[in-house]
Protein backbone atom coordinates (compact mmCIF):
# COMPACT_ATOMS: atom_id res chain seq x y z
CA UNK A 1 0.00 0.00 0.00
CA UNK A 2 1.07 3.56 -0.73
CA UNK A 3 -0.37 6.92 0.09
CA UNK A 4 0.79 10.39 -0.72
CA UNK A 5 -0.66 13.50 1.51
CA UNK A 6 0.28 17.51 2.01
CA UNK A 7 2.09 18.23 4.60
CA UNK A 8 2.85 21.49 6.15
CA UNK A 9 6.55 23.28 6.60
CA UNK A 10 6.11 27.05 6.98
CA UNK A 11 7.79 26.80 10.53
CA UNK A 12 10.92 24.44 11.17
CA UNK A 13 8.88 21.20 11.57
CA UNK A 14 6.63 19.09 9.40
CA UNK A 15 2.96 19.10 9.97
CA UNK A 16 1.16 15.81 8.86
CA UNK A 17 -3.00 15.27 9.15
CA UNK A 18 -3.37 12.44 10.96
CA UNK A 19 -6.41 10.89 12.14
CA UNK A 20 -6.93 9.09 15.27
CA UNK A 21 -9.58 6.26 16.14
CA UNK A 22 -11.06 7.58 13.28
CA UNK A 23 -11.50 10.88 14.10
CA UNK A 24 -9.15 13.92 13.00
CA UNK A 25 -7.50 14.90 10.68
CA UNK A 26 -5.04 16.23 13.69
CA UNK A 27 -1.61 18.14 13.14
CA UNK A 28 1.40 15.64 13.96
CA UNK A 29 4.93 16.63 13.78
CA UNK A 30 6.71 14.21 11.44
CA UNK A 31 9.46 13.13 13.50
CA UNK A 32 12.20 10.06 12.46
CA UNK A 33 14.43 11.53 15.65
CA UNK A 34 11.46 10.82 17.56
CA UNK A 35 11.63 6.88 19.05
CA UNK A 36 7.84 6.81 19.81
CA UNK A 37 4.36 7.94 18.36
CA UNK A 38 3.07 10.78 20.81
CA UNK A 39 0.01 12.19 21.13
CA UNK A 40 -0.56 15.26 23.46
CA UNK A 41 -2.35 15.11 26.57
CA UNK A 42 -4.84 17.27 25.33
CA UNK A 43 -5.57 15.54 22.51
CA UNK A 44 -5.98 12.36 24.91
CA UNK A 45 -8.49 13.68 27.24
CA UNK A 46 -10.74 15.48 24.10
CA UNK A 47 -10.82 11.78 22.64
CA UNK A 48 -11.45 9.93 25.80
CA UNK A 49 -8.40 7.88 25.73
CA UNK A 50 -7.58 6.30 28.96
CA UNK A 51 -3.91 6.53 29.98
CA UNK A 52 -2.10 4.30 32.34
CA UNK A 53 1.36 4.17 33.75
CA UNK A 54 3.99 2.12 31.51
CA UNK A 55 7.85 1.06 31.75
CA UNK A 56 8.50 4.76 31.51
CA UNK A 57 7.88 7.73 33.66
CA UNK A 58 9.59 10.32 32.25
CA UNK A 59 10.08 11.78 28.81
CA UNK A 60 14.06 12.95 28.57
CA UNK A 61 14.80 16.09 26.73
CA UNK A 62 16.60 19.43 27.22
CA UNK A 63 17.26 20.00 31.03
CA UNK A 64 15.53 16.85 32.49
CA UNK A 65 12.18 14.58 32.48
CA UNK A 66 8.64 15.29 31.90
CA UNK A 67 6.11 13.02 33.38
CA UNK A 68 5.04 10.61 30.52
CA UNK A 69 2.05 8.20 30.51
CA UNK A 70 1.00 5.50 27.94
CA UNK A 71 -1.86 4.62 26.04
CA UNK A 72 -3.51 2.06 23.11
CA UNK A 73 -5.34 3.49 20.82
CA UNK A 74 -7.03 1.28 17.93
CA UNK A 75 -5.96 3.07 15.03
CA UNK A 76 -3.36 6.00 13.96
CA UNK A 77 -4.17 7.01 9.99
CA UNK A 78 -2.33 9.22 8.03
CA UNK A 79 -4.32 9.53 5.16
CA UNK A 80 -5.70 5.68 3.69
CA UNK A 81 -2.56 3.79 5.58
CA UNK A 82 -3.90 2.91 9.04
CA UNK A 83 -1.54 1.55 12.08
CA UNK A 84 -3.58 -0.41 14.30
CA UNK A 85 -2.89 -0.89 18.07
CA UNK A 86 -0.62 1.70 18.43
CA UNK A 87 1.01 1.83 21.87
CA UNK A 88 1.73 5.76 22.28
CA UNK A 89 3.06 7.93 24.50
CA UNK A 90 1.12 10.71 26.31
CA UNK A 91 2.68 14.02 26.85
CA UNK A 92 1.61 17.70 27.48
CA UNK A 93 3.62 18.49 25.06
CA UNK A 94 1.91 22.15 24.98
CA UNK A 95 3.53 23.02 28.20
CA UNK A 96 7.03 21.06 27.30
CA UNK A 97 7.44 23.00 23.89
CA UNK A 98 5.94 26.37 25.10
CA UNK A 99 6.60 29.41 22.54
CA UNK A 100 6.99 26.45 19.37
CA UNK A 101 2.73 26.40 18.43
CA UNK A 102 -0.13 24.08 18.51
CA UNK A 103 1.10 20.07 19.16
CA UNK A 104 -1.46 17.14 18.76
CA UNK A 105 1.22 14.58 19.12
CA UNK A 106 3.92 13.38 17.12
CA UNK A 107 4.38 10.70 14.24
CA UNK A 108 7.70 8.32 15.29
CA UNK A 109 9.68 5.42 14.94
CA UNK A 110 7.36 3.18 16.17
CA UNK A 111 4.99 3.96 13.20
CA UNK A 112 7.21 4.42 10.69
CA UNK A 113 9.98 1.26 10.76
CA UNK A 114 7.75 -0.82 8.97
CA UNK A 115 7.32 2.05 5.66
CA UNK A 116 9.41 3.36 2.72
CA UNK A 117 8.54 7.10 3.26
CA UNK A 118 9.73 9.93 1.16
CA UNK A 119 9.68 13.86 2.28
CA UNK A 120 9.92 15.95 -0.36
CA UNK A 121 10.34 19.50 1.66
CA UNK A 122 9.75 21.92 -1.49
CA UNK A 123 6.12 20.25 -2.96
CA UNK A 124 5.42 19.75 0.42
CA UNK A 125 4.54 16.50 0.18
CA UNK A 126 5.07 12.99 2.25
CA UNK A 127 4.44 9.33 0.58
CA UNK A 128 4.49 6.34 2.79
CA UNK A 129 5.23 2.56 1.23
CA UNK A 130 4.16 -0.26 3.79
CA UNK A 131 4.20 -4.26 3.19
CA UNK A 132 5.84 -4.66 -0.03
CA UNK A 133 8.69 -1.83 0.01
CA UNK A 134 10.58 -3.39 -3.96
CA UNK A 135 11.38 -1.02 -5.86
CA UNK A 136 9.78 1.34 -8.43
CA UNK A 137 10.89 3.09 -11.29
CA UNK A 138 10.59 6.11 -8.87
CA UNK A 139 13.15 3.90 -6.31
CA UNK A 140 15.63 2.91 -9.08
CA UNK A 141 16.49 6.40 -10.14
CA UNK A 142 17.47 7.48 -6.51
CA UNK A 143 21.26 6.99 -5.53
CA UNK A 144 20.52 4.94 -2.21
CA UNK A 145 22.88 3.63 0.23
CA UNK A 146 22.84 1.67 2.93
CA UNK A 147 22.42 3.38 6.49
CA UNK A 148 23.19 2.20 10.19
CA UNK A 149 21.46 3.54 13.40
CA UNK A 150 23.32 4.67 16.20
CA UNK A 151 24.58 1.72 18.87
CA UNK A 152 20.46 0.49 20.00
CA UNK A 153 18.74 3.17 18.50
CA UNK A 154 16.21 4.31 16.27
CA UNK A 155 18.56 7.12 14.90
CA UNK A 156 19.47 6.97 11.13
CA UNK A 157 23.46 8.10 10.97
CA UNK A 158 24.53 10.00 7.76
CA UNK A 159 28.07 10.98 6.41
CA UNK A 160 29.14 14.14 6.45
CA UNK A 161 31.80 16.45 5.49
CA UNK A 162 32.87 19.19 6.92
CA UNK A 163 35.91 21.92 6.08
CA UNK A 164 37.69 19.20 3.69
CA UNK A 165 37.39 16.97 6.89
CA UNK A 166 35.78 13.50 7.50
CA UNK A 167 33.42 11.73 7.04
CA UNK A 168 31.46 12.73 10.53
CA UNK A 169 28.55 10.50 11.37
CA UNK A 170 25.57 13.13 12.11
CA UNK A 171 21.73 12.22 13.30
CA UNK A 172 19.30 12.68 10.17
CA UNK A 173 16.14 14.38 12.48
CA UNK A 174 13.02 16.01 10.55
CA UNK A 175 11.94 17.35 14.13
CA UNK A 176 14.93 19.38 14.71
CA UNK A 177 14.61 22.74 13.53
CA UNK A 178 18.17 23.42 12.64
CA UNK A 179 21.08 21.39 12.02
CA UNK A 180 23.56 21.12 15.08
CA UNK A 181 27.23 20.13 15.79
CA UNK A 182 28.71 19.23 19.14
CA UNK A 183 31.21 21.15 21.14
CA UNK A 184 33.75 18.59 20.94
CA UNK A 185 33.39 18.62 17.07
CA UNK A 186 33.58 22.03 16.70
CA UNK A 187 36.57 22.26 19.25
CA UNK A 188 38.36 19.57 16.53
CA UNK A 189 37.72 21.47 13.76
CA UNK A 190 39.22 24.94 15.42
CA UNK A 191 35.80 26.34 14.62
CA UNK A 192 35.30 30.21 16.68
CA UNK A 193 32.06 29.85 18.17
CA UNK A 194 30.11 32.90 19.55
CA UNK A 195 27.36 33.03 22.07
CA UNK A 196 24.00 34.23 20.82
CA UNK A 197 20.79 35.28 22.72
CA UNK A 198 18.66 32.45 22.05
CA UNK A 199 18.08 28.71 23.68
CA UNK A 200 17.64 25.35 21.80
CA UNK A 201 13.99 24.23 22.78
CA UNK A 202 12.96 20.74 23.60
CA UNK A 203 10.83 18.58 25.67
CA UNK A 204 11.74 19.18 29.06
CA UNK A 205 13.09 22.98 28.66
CA UNK A 206 15.78 24.82 27.14
CA UNK A 207 19.63 25.12 26.81
CA UNK A 208 21.73 27.83 25.90
CA UNK A 209 23.56 28.04 22.26
CA UNK A 210 26.49 29.33 20.74
CA UNK A 211 26.69 29.95 16.84
CA UNK A 212 29.80 28.84 14.28
CA UNK A 213 30.48 29.14 10.27
CA UNK A 214 31.51 26.58 8.45
CA UNK A 215 33.59 26.79 5.20
CA UNK A 216 32.20 23.96 3.64
CA UNK A 217 29.81 21.34 4.15
CA UNK A 218 28.61 18.38 2.17
CA UNK A 219 26.37 15.53 2.76
CA UNK A 220 25.85 13.15 -0.33
CA UNK A 221 25.48 15.40 -3.34
CA UNK A 222 24.05 18.50 -1.76
CA UNK A 223 26.88 21.09 -0.90
CA UNK A 224 26.91 24.35 0.79
CA UNK A 225 29.58 27.01 1.66
CA UNK A 226 29.77 29.33 4.47
CA UNK A 227 27.03 27.43 6.36
CA UNK A 228 25.67 28.93 9.56
CA UNK A 229 25.31 26.19 12.30
CA UNK A 230 24.22 26.13 15.77
CA UNK A 231 26.67 23.95 18.49
CA UNK A 232 24.73 22.44 21.41
CA UNK A 233 25.90 20.56 24.00
CA UNK A 234 23.63 17.43 23.07
CA UNK A 235 24.44 15.70 26.09
CA UNK A 236 22.43 18.16 28.17
CA UNK A 237 19.57 17.02 26.08
CA UNK A 238 19.12 13.62 26.97
CA UNK A 239 21.19 10.50 28.18
CA UNK A 240 20.33 9.30 24.23
CA UNK A 241 21.78 12.77 23.37
CA UNK A 242 25.13 11.61 24.64
CA UNK A 243 25.75 8.70 22.07
CA UNK A 244 25.63 11.34 19.11
CA UNK A 245 29.32 12.75 18.87
CA UNK A 246 29.17 15.32 15.81
CA UNK A 247 26.06 16.51 15.32
CA UNK A 248 22.45 16.49 13.45
CA UNK A 249 21.11 17.09 10.36
CA UNK A 250 17.86 19.24 10.80
CA UNK A 251 15.10 21.68 8.98
CA UNK A 252 17.85 24.41 7.48
CA UNK A 253 19.09 21.41 5.36
CA UNK A 254 16.43 19.23 4.82
CA UNK A 255 14.00 21.39 3.52
CA UNK A 256 16.22 21.58 0.22
CA UNK A 257 16.27 17.79 -0.02
CA UNK A 258 13.48 14.90 -0.85
CA UNK A 259 14.69 12.58 2.48
CA UNK A 260 13.87 9.13 1.32
CA UNK A 261 14.19 6.35 3.98
CA UNK A 262 13.42 2.77 3.46
CA UNK A 263 13.64 1.26 6.74
CA UNK A 264 12.90 -2.54 6.57
CA UNK A 265 15.63 -2.73 4.08
CA UNK A 266 18.12 0.33 5.71
CA UNK A 267 18.24 2.35 2.51
CA UNK A 268 18.66 6.25 2.52
CA UNK A 269 18.38 8.43 -0.07
CA UNK A 270 18.55 12.21 -0.64
CA UNK A 271 17.74 14.45 -3.54
CA UNK A 272 17.51 17.63 -4.29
Amino acid sequence: MEVEVQVENNTNLVKVPVYVNQKGPFAFDFDIGASTTTLSSQLAERLDIPTYDGHRKEAMGVGGGIPTRFASVDSIGIGSMIFKNEEVYVIDLDSALKGCGKHDGVIGHSSLKSCRLSLNYAKQRLKLRKGNSSTSDEGREKAWYPFEYIDNTHLIRAPVYINSRGPFDFVIDTGAGSSVITPDLAKLLNLRTEPVNGIARGIGGDVRLELASLDHFSLGSFVQEKMPVAVVDLASVSPRGRLIENGIIGFDILRRLELTIDYPKKLLALGS
